[in-house]
């Protein structure tokens, strides 16, 4: 995906959020003391620059998983564990596979009560992985991430999420920038 295309994102995720659903109250769907559980799938389009591959940019699928407790009707807070597969892995051959991960603290943030649309953060630690066999690729350090979505009820207990998150992270020897369009779906325990 070119930079012109990426540059509409934004506006494709509005589109996509609004169009024929109709609004419902943040607190009719996330309910205090309650669990939630979710994952969800989706396109990164991940800058890295990092000691054995300068300045490379590219397209890889994005993964992830969540737990989280909705603290107040506007409040959710909670752990995820997600990444960017760059080179896929290879049982057969160890040599092969390349990935970015993240396990991060994060809070989804209601900010409207008759939306519900979410502003979403969070901040934890970062994985580079690089099974090449002339690179040292495994590598830790520090990650961030701010983004947005709109919770679409299933169900009661069921969401439908489309959301664009911004990722950023440092590690020993290297660094990268990641703009992720996924849709996820998350269920909330009675």
């Amino acid at each position: 995906m070119s930079a012109s295309q990426w540059s509409k994102v934004p506006a494709a995720i509005v589109l996509i959020c609004c169009v024929g659903m109709q609004p419902v109250h943040a607190e009719s769907y996330l309910k205090p003391d309650k669990f939630l559980f979710g994952g969800w799938a989706g396109l990164g389009h991940v800058s890295l620059d990092a000691n054995n591959s300068a300045g490379r940019s590219e397209n890889a699928l994005a993964l992830g998983f969540r737990a989280g407790y909705a603290a107040t009707p506007y409040a959710l807070i909670g752990l995820e564990l997600n990444g960017w597969t760059l080179k896929s892995y290879n049982f057969n051959d160890p040599a092969k596979g390349e990935s970015i991960s993240n396990f991060s603290a994060f809070i989804n943030y209601f900010p409207m009560d008759d939306s519900p649309v979410y502003v979403t953060g969070g901040a934890g630690i970062t994985s580079y992985v690089n099974n090449t066999p002339t690179v040292s690729g495994r590598e830790n350090g520090g990650s961030w991430f701010v983004g947005t979505g709109y919770e679409y009820p299933i169900s009661e207990q069921l969401m439908l999420e489309p959301q664009l998150r911004y990722s950023h992270g440092n590690f020993s020897g290297g660094k990268y920038h990641v703009i992720e369009m996924a849709v996820g779906v998350s269920w909330q325990a009675r």
